[in-house]
């Protein structure tokens, strides 16, 4: 399926309307096949799919390869294997030569890799939701020379925070790895990233998430 690239064009846009707390990512579901569990794959190419813009390529892909490294995994991003305008020469995020799958997995066979994980950002939800203000009392200072009531009705200020509308964003993608030899899929996740504040921060925080899981499943596994 090819992901809409005006997708790509939102996620950096809502960065701007997020405040500073990084970006929480949950894996809603993954699946396994389990006859990778027993020969789990050990060098994998990372791509991103649908994306127009090069950087959001390398930025997702360097995480998840970094993140992978940190296990002992070999990975690579496919922006430093494949330029991009070999396959995509109207720069619209989507393969223009239909051959493009045959010769990659060839040429990625011939360099060592076994897998491969498709990256796609499936959709970008924002929400405004609004926080109410607050009311709180804090003690007044100074001395008090009218009495014991005077010093109990007006020894506390009011301070009010007024409400405001915040916007939460959701970003929903979608993770599968396959087996290059086999053609076969070796796992599949979807993820919910919450309010990313930069593109770096989203793509820290899914492959924080992502790898985990993937790794628990055994289907791939480190050095």
């Amino acid at each position: 399926m090819v992901i809409p690239s005006v997708l790509y064009r939102v996620i950096p846009a809502v960065f701007l309307l997020l405040g500073g707390c990084s970006a929480l990512t949950q894996v809603s579901g993954s699946w396994a096949n389990p006859l990778f569990v027993e020969t789990p794959m050990t060098k994998l190419a990372i791509f991103t799919v649908g994306s127009k813009n090069f950087i959001s390529k390398a930025t997702i892909e360097g995480a998840v390869v970094k993140e992978l490294s940190r296990r002992g995994v070999v990975s690579t991003a496919s922006t430093t294997i494949f330029n991009p305008a070999s396959y995509d020469r109207d720069s619209d995020g989507r393969i223009d030569d239909p051959n493009f799958k045959d010769v990659a997995g060839q040429k990625l066979a011939e360099l060592g890799f076994d897998g491969v994980m498709i990256i796609a950002v499936k959709d970008v939800k924002q929400e405004e939701r609004y926080m109410p203000g607050t009311v709180t009392y804090q003690p007044m200072t100074g001395f008090h020379t009218n009495g014991w009531y005077g010093y109990w009705s007006s020894s506390y200020e009011r301070i009010e925070t007024p409400g405001y509308t915040t916007t939460d964003v959701t970003a929903f993608a979608e993770v599968n790895v396959y087996h290059i030899q086999k053609n076969a899929l070796a796992w599949a996740a979807q993820t919910e990233t919450f309010n990313p504040t930069s593109l770096q921060d989203a793509a820290e925080s899914f492959a924080s998430a992502i790898v985990p899981v993937m790794m628990r499943s055994g289907v791939v596994k480190g050095n």
